[in-house]
């Protein structure tokens, strides 16, 4: 199989990466750092580094993912930042934890779809005190978390209305850096929440499940919203500059 996953270099990604590189599957990994060192020389790892801060390295990302490999089993969009403690916008006037966290993962997953059988979008359980119009609403650093992570689920109920094989889950109140920069509270080890995630890759038939660990659940009813969805998409495809379908 080949597997790529974002966000593989820290917390959740890390771990994760690590508990899929003994399989013999292809992983084909990203993350910040410029390379990685701490795998096995027998594990198939392809590694390609890229900040999701800049949507122009997103579509290199993909152009990189697209030369090394002609099909994706899974593809596990898990890169995520957190809500910054003041309100910041980038270059192109989007703010930060709405691209990272949201944007960056929809243009990735638009530009490899063709290749993909299966999409798992690593959301959050703060998904569910969010609503879509949090955006024009005073800013905090959880809020805009939230918000990002209800987007990204409300595009997986989207897109599996037009495809199969898309799923998004909260993996587990998780003890990682942006846990703890967020809420200041503590969690399960990443290896919880890695165990969690190669759970439902390999799950089948459950397209459009939201999953909280590994039990199907119901997500914010905003994100089951057609309407809303078709909003979202609206928002995003401007954003993006891009035709989502």
């Amino acid at each position: 199989m080949s597997i790529v996953l974002t966000g593989a270099t820290t917390g959740i990604g890390r771990a994760t990466a690590r508990l899929l590189a003994g399989s013999g599957d292809h992983l084909i990994l990203h993350g910040l750092e410029p390379t990685i060192s701490d795998f096995s020389p027998d594990d198939r790892i392809t590694y390609f580094p890229a900040d999701f801060g800049d949507l122009n390295e997103v579509e290199r990302l993909a152009a990189r993912i697209r030369a090394a490999t002609d099909k994706i089993d899974v593809l596990i969009n898990n890169a995520a930042r957190p809500g910054p403690p003041v309100r910041t916008v980038n270059a192109a006037g989007l703010e930060v934890t709405f691209q990272t966290n949201y944007l960056a993962p929809v243009l990735l997953t638009t530009r490899l779809l063709d290749l993909t059988r299966r999409v798992v979008n690593v959301a959050s359980a703060t998904h569910l005190s969010a609503t879509l119009g949090d955006a024009g609403r005073p800013y905090s650093a959880a809020g805009a978390y939230a918000y990002s992570k209800l987007a990204l689920v409300a595009y997986s109920c989207w897109l599996a209305r037009r495809r199969t094989e898309v799923v998004s889950m909260h993996p587990g109140i998780i003890a990682t850096p942006l846990l703890h920069a967020m809420f200041a509270i503590g969690g399960d080890p990443p290896e919880h929440a890695a165990a969690n995630i190669r759970y439902v890759a390999s799950r089948q038939r459950d397209n459009g499940t939201y999953y909280d660990e590994r039990k199907p659940a119901r997500p914010n009813p905003e994100a089951l919203d057609r309407g809303a969805q078709d909003r979202l998409i609206e928002l995003t495809e401007r954003d993006l500059d891009l035709e989502l379908w």
